[in-house]
Parts: structure tokens; C-alpha cells; sequence
């Protein structure tokens, strides 16, 4: 397993998972008081899945050689992430 912790912002979107050459089972959380959304490259609050503090952890599935993007809606959220693998 690998975790890690991101920092969003509202203005650019980020990577949050890195592509593999699997399917993954991920779980993603928002560590502060906030909404998030997720998707590919690109990912806006209109295109995304909105995620919030509120949800707890949530598992995302991501597919062979896809990485998934976050946004935030307002301020510099922190998401925490984690994936299996070494």
C-alpha cells in the first residue's frame, strides 16, 4: 500500500492518483472542512464527482493507465489517498 496527503486548490487541477498498468481500488478522503471533485485531466466542478469531507473515506475504482484528477470547489483542501502497490 502507498498513502499519501495533496494539497487542491480551486484554480488548477492536480493529480491524485498516478497512472499503473492495473485497475485499482483507491480510497480518497478530504482531510479538511471542504468539497473536492474527481475525474480525468481537466476535471471541474461541473464535470466532476463532487466528494466532501462529510462522505469519510470513499473508494474510487481507477483504471489500467489512468491517472485521476481533483479540483477543489473553494480554498486549498487536503486530500489523503490510498493505493495498493508497493
Amino acid at each position: 500500500m502507498k498513502s499519501t496527503q495533496v494539497a487542491l486548490n480551486a484554480t488548477t487541477d492536480t493529480s491524485i492518483i498516478t497512472a499503473e498498468p492495473l485497475v485499482r481500488e483507491c480510497l480518497v478522503h478530504v482531510l479538511t472542512s471542504a468539497t473536492i471533485y474527481v475525474g480525468p485531466s481537466g476535471v471541474t466542478s461541473s464535470t466532476g464527482l463532487k466528494i466532501d469531507n462529510a462522505a469519510g473515506p470513499i473508494t474510487v475504482t481507477v483504471p489500467s493507465n489512468e491517472t485521476l484528477f481533483a479540483i477543489a470547489a473553494t480554498g486549498t483542501p487536503t486530500v489523503s489517498v490510498l493505493v495498493p502497490g508497493d
